[in-house]
């Protein structure tokens, strides 16, 4: 397998993923670090990525994660669930530069194909969890790496609800199972259970929402004095869009919220719009049916200009 080939020229590695890491991109980044530590010993490995909602630490290996990239050198470095090198988490960027040898595991459409020295993107696969598990000897993986890349298939397929779930990742699921993975905590703990100030902030904005284009749009923002008012930081909205998606009859839906001065902006649609095409108006990308990026707009403005371009594909 690919990965085991590039392994075995490595001493140190250096593991990256992308701003606001959600369960994909920590599932993906502690799956090749959990494999590291089970089959190669002698390799100095870390991962490399920002904070991440606390429910994921019951996966091997979350308690070492290092937030802040300390200007290492390193043999190999692995960019994780990540298309550009804009988007890259814990100010890494810089180790790709660095480095003697680069892979890039994703599955994004925007993905240019052309970042590191190997670059593997199936922007067919559910998740990039589930493209890694696919460059993985089989025999090798064990439950710990097993637990990290079914908590990324889980969240990017929003528990197998999402299009992107396909017959080959749930038989990447039943390979994972057989390896004895803790799969109702991960699913019930990660996924289906909030804190209570994100159960009141979810409830907030759900209260918020609106419809538009004769109900094929709900949307709805939340303002950093909200935020402030719940407690609530940045990354433990992540599960928002998904209830506010829950809204029947809708095509699209779009959630704002304020992150290092600017707006975050999240979009999924169900069968017919390609959000990914409406992010990169706004510098972004992702897929086909779930896709982001940044407005300096206020949410008011950049809401009725998103509206507007899901208008002209629908």
């Amino acid at each position: 397998m690919i990965i085991d080939e590039i392994l075995s020229k490595a001493k140190t590695v250096a593991i990256f993923g992308h701003v606001r890491p959600d369960g994909d991109c920590v599932g993906s980044t502690l799956g090749i670090y959990n494999y590291i530590r089970d089959n190669y010993p002698e390799i100095e490995a870390t991962v490399f990525i920002e904070s991440f909602p606390a429910s994921y630490n019951l996966i091997n290996g979350a308690d070492k994660v290092v937030h802040e990239y300390d200007g290492r050198e390193v043999d190999l470095a692995f960019l994780m669930d990540t298309p550009s090198f804009e988007r890259v988490g814990a100010n890494g960027a810089e180790c790709f530069k660095k480095a003697k040898f680069t892979c890039n595991i994703d599955h994004h459409i925007s993905n240019p194909l052309n970042l590191c020295n190997v670059n593997v993107v199936e922007p067919e696969a559910s998740s990039a969890s589930e493209v890694l598990f696919f460059q993985l000897s089989k025999e090798k993986v064990s439950k710990n790496t097993a637990n990290s890349l079914y908590l990324g298939i889980i969240h990017d397929t929003g528990a197998f609800k999402f299009s992107c779930t396909s017959k080959r990742t749930m038989n990447a699921v039943g390979d994972l199972i057989d390896k004895g993975i803790d799969f109702a905590r991960i699913i019930n703990d990660t996924y289906y259970t909030r804190t209570y100030k994100q159960t009141l902030a979810t409830g907030h904005v759900m209260q918020k929402c609106k419809l538009a284009l004769d109900g094929k749009v709900v949307y709805a923002f939340i303002t950093e004095e909200e935020m402030k008012s719940f407690d609530i930081t940045a990354s433990e909205l992540g599960t928002v869009i998904d209830t506010i998606r829950e809204v029947g009859g809708t095509e699209v839906t779009i959630f704002l919220y304020p992150v290092n001065g600017k707006y975050k902006i999240s979009m999924r649609s169900n069968y017919v719009v390609d959000v990914n095409a409406i992010a990169r108006e706004f510098g972004g990308g992702g897929h086909v049916r779930a896709a982001g990026g940044d407005t300096d707009m206020a949410p008011e403005a950049a809401i009725e200009k998103i509206v507007e371009l899901v208008a002209k594909q629908l």
